[in-house]
């Protein structure tokens, strides 16, 4: 289930209810205009309606949830399957406190990508790779070329600082230390404080290197692209005829 925009919905009918949703097939992954079919109601809390691609033909399920008195809900429009419609990273506000510019080539990147524009969309990935190398090694580093740059960020950049001063925070004395003392005074900030840290810790020591580990391992068994104009011989035909036949 995918939450939908309610600018993505460019009409709708007499009740509120929406007519025509554009949207990203999850079938054909090509950008179409849904039109919403059989509004049903369901115990005055949710509606359901399925709709065509007009591509592909594929079916998309819409379901909109209710304000109690049989109108819709404004923005509570879901749809499913979803569409490989990419959502913004977590944290991208802090790519954008880091360089404006660079948070806006991540956004052009994402969009070209949403838009089922590949090729466009992979060289500003390019751009956006080659502006944060630029942007965190030091001045002698930011002329080699993209490989070298990312390959020289380990040694310009300390990738144990998010690990420091973590354990004072747990020593007996420590600002989350001395809370153990007394189990029932820690009130709910202190427990979500301590559940977050623990959450970083995990996602940083445990799910990025084994994410980046299976994403490398899909990169590098990922089959090779043509490039356009590329042809493919066959092998009995690349054969050179020998003297005589």
């Amino acid at each position: 289930m995918q939450f939908v925009q309610d600018s993505q919905v460019q009409s709708r009918f007499s009740n509120g209810f929406p007519k025509a949703i554009e949207l990203l097939c999850p079938h054909c992954v090509a950008q179409a205009l849904f039109e919403a079919r059989h509004w049903q109601e369901h115990g005055r809390q949710v509606a359901a309606a399925d709709a065509a691609c007009p591509r592909c033909e594929g079916v998309v399920v819409l379901v909109q949830l209710l304000d109690g008195h049989d109108h819709a809900r404004p923005a509570a429009l879901y749809s499913d399957p979803p569409s490989p419609l990419r959502e913004a990273m977590p944290g991208i506000e802090r790519l954008r406190e880091l360089s404006a510019p660079l948070g806006r080539t991540y956004e052009s990147a994402l969009k070209l990508y949403n838009h089922t524009e590949w090729g466009p969309a992979a060289l500003m990935v390019r751009h956006l790779l080659e502006g944060l190398a630029t942007r965190l090694l030091g001045d002698d580093r930011r002329e080699l070329p993209l490989a070298r740059q990312l390959e020289a960020l380990h040694q310009d950049i300390d990738t144990a600082r998010p690990l420091q001063d973590i354990g004072p925070l747990l020593a007996p004395g420590g600002a989350f230390g001395r809370e153990f003392e007394d189990e029932a005074a820690i009130d709910q900030a202190t427990a979500g404080q301590l559940l977050a840290l623990a959450e970083q810790l995990i996602s940083y020591l445990v799910v990025l290197p084994e994410a980046m580990a299976e994403l490398k391992g899909r990169i590098a068994t990922a089959p090779v692209p043509l490039r356009r104009g590329a042809v493919v011989a066959d092998a009995t035909s690349a054969r050179r005829p020998g003297r005589g036949g």
